[in-house]
């Protein structure tokens, strides 16, 4: 292992790599690297026609806000990327991954997260390929649009093959020549920590699959310490396999946070009181979720509302999980949680999500059609990608979908009566037929599924002939604010209840705050 500058990180990246990199978000990300090949290539017109691939998006944004310049943003130049295969892109069409993408300036592929580390696994295990169910009957389906984004992905990057009379979607497996990973710290050795991260989403496979390649791994990381400074089990990548070191501190402080890596527990502030109508939705999920059972949230209204409205409510009893790692402990913004108990590789989340390991899921929708199929991965003029979605709902067997029926320029009251519509939105979500499947209803239903969609207005459940409303929220109109913001028939149930009043009450869930 040798320790150099990020600019020298950039020289070992030749021209025509497959390049592996760590991180979601702002997280686990080595930002420095990046910027620095995106500068290489600038000044010097190298290293270029690169595939990257990456478990997630890699931009510091901040709640939707900023980005641009940053991350996977900056290798969005035509001749620098030949090929992209991410779960997930900007939520932003105007930042410049999502435009290079519209511009066909490289092939874009989008592919489930746990799909592409365990296809990076493969590979680092010798492997011909990933053959797996995930996906069947959705986009990522290579009989639908086989994870193609763009004009420009016109090779298909998989088939559908037969194993032991089992229909699976198969992934060769490539070669990858440069790994460029982050951690908290590296010793002496080149051994790798992560002890001040909130999750290590992936960097393991991207090492392995390029040290098996016969490539090489570079890391970025905070801080050089001394062998034995740092337990063992905080390791995470060998230092016999880590080629060059870079130091680069971190520049946001609340990345490192000890409440959110584990290292420290705190008092945690009140819940908000806040009474929006994703509150409503936050609150109707929390109160059909089992007792103490074992919950994954999805991002939205999930990962950013349910879990306050569980603290509010008390609900210490519900163990909370996210894909990034996370389990136990109360998630927010970012895929981390408060006070967790403990983090999984990224292996072993999607590992345990496809076997169906926990009782529940709560996801967001984008749009839900005739059928009861969801997209959340391209609507809207948006192509925020299906991040761990696709391998989440294949194999948890409860499923809740949660979103507002209509929005853009939504305004809603809630209160004592029960819900006002006050300014309808613009955009209607449930549609006759999705823009891109992200969930299939059929292949759900087959599965044993069941399926709830939690919306301001009433709940909805899926049923072989589609969907069924058996709640409706007081206060509102059954034909003016439900079906008529439906464009298809919707069945209604005979015995159709109305929501619970409290449930449009700010504070009315109040127990003592969970911590």
């Amino acid at each position: 292992m040798k320790i150099v500058d990020a600019q020298e990180a950039a020289r070992l990246v030749p021209a025509g790599a497959t390049i592996a990199i760590s991180g979601g978000g702002y997280r686990v990300a080595p930002e420095s690297i990046i910027a620095a090949v995106a500068e290489r290539f600038a000044t010097e017109g190298a290293p270029g026609d690169l595939t990257v691939i990456a478990a997630a998006m890699i931009e510091r944004s901040r709640g939707g806000k900023g980005g641009m310049t940053t991350g996977l943003n900056r290798l969005a130049r035509k001749g620098l990327m030949r090929r992209i295969i991410v779960s997930s892109f900007s939520r932003s069409s105007t930042h410049e991954l999502n435009v290079g993408i519209a511009e066909n300036a490289f092939a874009a592929y989008n592919f489930p997260m746990g799909t592409i580390v365990q296809w990076l696994r493969a590979q680092a295990s010798g492997r011909p390929g990933l053959a797996t169910p995930v996906g069947l009957g959705t986009y990522v389906d290579p009989r639908i649009e086989g994870g193609r984004v763009n004009a420009a992905a016109s090779a298909p990057m998989s088939s559908v093959v037969d194993l032991a009379g089992h229909e699976m979607i198969y992934y060769p497996c490539e070669p990858v020549h440069v790994a460029l990973v982050k951690a908290s710290a590296a010793d002496s050795r080149g051994n790798l920590y992560f002890d001040r991260e909130a999750f290590s989403h992936g960097v393991l496979d991207c090492a392995l699959a390029a040290h098996n390649s016969g490539g090489i791994v570079i890391a970025e990381v905070n801080r050089l310490v001394d062998i034995g400074d740092i337990h063992p089990r905080m390791g995470l990548i060998p230092g016999a396999i880590v080629d060059a070191v870079v130091v680069a501190p971190e520049p946001w402080e609340d990345e490192q946070d000890p409440v959110i890596t584990g290292a420290a527990r705190a008092e945690l502030a009140p819940p908000d009181d806040r009474n929006l109508p994703r509150d409503l939705v936050a609150r109707a999920v929390v109160e059909r979720l089992p007792q103490g059972a074992m919950v994954n949230l999805g991002a939205g209204i999930p990962m950013y509302d349910v879990p306050e409205a569980a603290r509010r409510a008390g609900r210490s009893d519900i163990y909370f999980t996210v894909e990034q790692g996370p389990m136990g402990g109360w998630p927010k913004v970012g895929g981390v949680s408060r006070n967790l108990e403990m983090i999984f590789e990224q292996q072993e989340v999607f590992h345990f999500y496809e076997g169906g390991g926990p009782d529940v899921s709560v996801l967001s929708f984008g749009q839900v059609d005739r059928h009861g199929n969801v997209n959340v991965s391209k609507f809207s003029g948006m192509l925020p990608g299906c991040g761990g979605f696709i391998n989440i709902v294949h194999g948890i067997k409860t499923l809740f979908f949660c979103g507002t029926l209509t929005t853009g320029g939504l305004v809603e009251d809630l209160g004592e009566t029960g819900l006002a519509v006050t300014t309808e939105g613009r955009i209607q979500r449930f549609v006759p037929d999705v823009e891109q499947i992200t969930f299939n209803a059929r292949g759900a239903l087959a599965a044993g599924k069941t399926v709830t969609y939690v919306t301001d207005r009433g709940l909805f459940r899926l049923t072989p002939d589609g969907l069924e409303l058996f709640a409706i929220a007081p206060g509102i109109e059954l034909q003016k604010h439900v079906l008529s913001q439906i464009p298809f028939p919707v069945r209604v149930a005979a015995d159709l209840q109305t929501m619970d009043i409290g449930l449009f009450i700010a504070g009315q869930m109040s127990g003592k705050a969970a911590q």
